[in-house]
């Protein structure tokens, strides 16, 4: 595998970006950003390219709201269960 910088047809492939280049000038401006995000995209090595979905899955969960209303949550169906368990005794002895 050759570096691009060290290629023969490096001139070839420049030519080639500076063609794509003057077609994105005339493109709409969110369209240019998907496709300059997907090059990039395409450059990362293999390791950031599994990583950053994952990223993007577990971003909502870096906040500290999420946790608060998640631990409320779970603290109050366990409140819940454990009521419903001694009211169940409490009833039962009458």
């Amino acid at each position: 595998m050759v570096f691009l910088k060290d290629s023969s047809r490096k001139e070839v492939i420049q030519a080639q970006y500076e063609q794509l280049w003057s077609e994105l000038l005339i493109r709409d401006e969110e369209k240019a950003e998907r496709i300059l995000k997907k090059l990039e995209y395409e450059l990362l090595p293999t390791r950031q390219k599994i990583l950053r979905p994952l990223k993007e899955i577990l971003s909502p969960f870096k906040t500290r709201l999420i946790w608060i209303i998640l631990f409320s949550v779970i603290a109050f169906f366990l409140l819940a269960y454990v009521l419903f368990i001694y009211v169940s005794l409490w009833i039962e002895d009458y």
